[in-house]
């Protein structure tokens, strides 16, 4: 069971309209804006960041995120934080997740992390704080989060992490700092032009999803590798998958694992799953 904290303040998240089909970790630019210390934000997350930091400043209190990178992520960038953290062979009496349908092990030493996607950092909505559980800032934080239309997530665990809540409705704290601070042209505020930037991110996002083309000639002299196919050629493309985010021995024996791992990755480029490295999957390791 947790233990109870004074910071137990936890609110689910209502998510913006322009967020709405969208994927995470892959947001339009437009749906971004820059903060002063680094990083970037859903824009309705960094007005309300931005008027809680400066109502932090008057008080005394400096509101920072511990990196440039513990604010937006990209879904790149969030797998390979959790590739890091995070390995397919198992270690005992660790925390597991799973990703792309195997399961991961926490490493030793290191701190949890949310599989890629899966994260209100993707979505931009949320911030870790540097220093959060220093006693003044925790003391300021407990009693204004909920003003600016902030909540933790992880309690007690995660003091750092917290994220915007209130989607479009925006705090009468944030509203107050805005008439104070007026928004650049072209920055999206209403509903209808919320709803604009929802259909081109999701436009943007069924675009990226298409298959993509292959030059093939890339994989010209790389022999085919079927089943029980041993040498150079199956532990070249056996570091290629691992190098792809699909794990997998270089032992050099094409044998079923790593026939199942070609299908996974095939599968993931939108090419004809046949479980043997043929040209058109050369290319794609290759590329």
């Amino acid at each position: 069971m947790n233990k109870k904290v004074e910071w137990d303040i936890v609110v689910p998240i209502k998510l913006p309209i322009s967020l709405k089909n969208v994927e995470p970790g892959k947001l339009h630019p437009s749906l971004l804006r820059e903060i002063p210390q680094g990083g970037k934000l859903h824009y309705l997350a960094a007005d309300a960041w931005n008027a809680m930091v400066d109502a932090a400043k008057a008080d005394g209190i400096e509101l920072k995120p511990t990196s440039s990178g513990d604010t937006y992520r990209s879904y790149d960038v969030q797998k390979a934080g959790f590739l890091q953290r995070y390995q397919l062979e198992p270690v005992a009496n660790q925390s597991t997740k799973t990703f792309e349908g195997k399961t991961w092990y926490l490493k030793r030493g290191m701190a949890m992390m949310a599989t890629p996607g899966k994260s209100n950092h993707n979505l931009g909505l949320a911030v870790d704080i540097h220093s959060a559980s220093e006693k003044k800032r925790l003391d300021w934080l407990i009693k204004n989060v909920l003003k600016f239309g902030w909540s933790w997530e992880v309690v007690p665990s995660e003091p750092w992490h917290i994220r915007y809540t209130e989607g479009d409705q925006v705090p009468q704290a944030v509203k107050e700092w805005l008439a104070l601070h007026p928004k650049d042209p072209g920055i999206f505020g209403t509903p209808a032009e919320q709803k604009a930037a929802a259909a081109a991110a999701t436009e943007a996002a069924v675009k990226a999803q298409e298959p993509k083309k292959i030059d093939i000639s890339i994989a010209n002299g790389k022999p085919k590798i079927i089943k029980d196919y041993k040498g150079k050629a199956v532990k070249e493309a056996q570091e290629l998958l691992t190098k792809h985010g699909f794990q997998c021995r270089p032992d050099g024996d094409f044998g079923p694992k790593t026939q199942e791992v070609v299908k996974q990755f095939q599968k993931s480029k939108s090419i004809p799953i046949t479980g043997e490295v043929d040209e058109t999957t050369w290319a794609a390791l290759l590329s």
